[in-house]
């Protein structure tokens, strides 16, 4: 029997704290990762699956809570090597403040600016340092949805990246563009669930192809 594939599972938000009360985030429901984490379970493969705060977590899988950016790049970095395929759907904080404070600031005395610093682009991490292994990316974008999209696919090393825009937040439905390097496969408001059968039905395809020594990516 062949080896089974392991799967990493980047999921939810980050939460990027400027004192003990508020903090820096977005609308992330973790929805997708769960639905990407329900299709590969029922292929029979193994996952890990680390999350930042929501209020949903699969069961079955090997979970790791985190909160920050920093925590999931820590969580990533060690367990990165020993995985087959990387699926970064997580919406990671792009910045964080440059200092946080300990204790509650009081009104009078915020400023109207806040120094950020930016956080380490996870996804690129696993691009760059991939070694026959999948690495899949999500790319929100609000304009030049294709093109942002292939962008990043080429910039960070990927085999495959599903573009969306800001109403897939929290839906569960949602319209996506699936593309790999000569492949753009557009869904329309499907539900999630079908959805993320959809991306790793040509997740497994691509790291099939990589095993056999192939390099073009199948339809889905």
């Amino acid at each position: 029997m062949s080896k089974k594939i392991t799967f990493l599972i980047l999921s939810g938000p980050t939460k990027e704290y400027i004192d003990p009360v508020r903090y820096i985030s977005n609308e992330s429901s973790g929805k997708m990762g769960n639905a990407l984490a329900q299709a590969v379970l029922k292929k029979g493969y193994e996952i890990i699956f680390i999350s930042g705060p929501v209020n949903i977590y699969p069961k079955n899988v090997r979970l790791i809570k985190v909160t920050t950016a920093l925590e999931m790049f820590k969580e990533v970095k060690s367990i990165f090597k020993k995985t087959d395929v990387t699926i970064g759907v997580a919406a990671v904080t792009d910045y964080r403040p440059f200092k946080t404070y300990k204790h509650k600031i009081k009104k009078n005395t915020l400023t109207s600016s806040i120094e950020l610093k930016q956080n380490p682009d996870i996804i690129r991490y696993c691009g760059k340092n991939k070694k026959n292994q999948v690495v899949v990316g999500f790319a929100l974008e609000t304009e030049h949805l294709v093109n942002n999209a292939k962008t990043k696919l080429k910039n960070k090393n990927l085999d495959l990246i599903v573009a969306n825009g800001t109403e897939s937040f929290g839906a569960d439905n949602t319209t996506v563009k699936i593309i790999s390097a000569d492949v753009v496969l557009e869904i329309k408001n499907k539900n999630k669930k079908i959805i993320a059968r959809k991306i790793i039905n040509e997740t497994i395809r691509i790291f099939k192809n990589i095993k056999s020594g192939k390099n073009i990516s199948q339809r889905v």
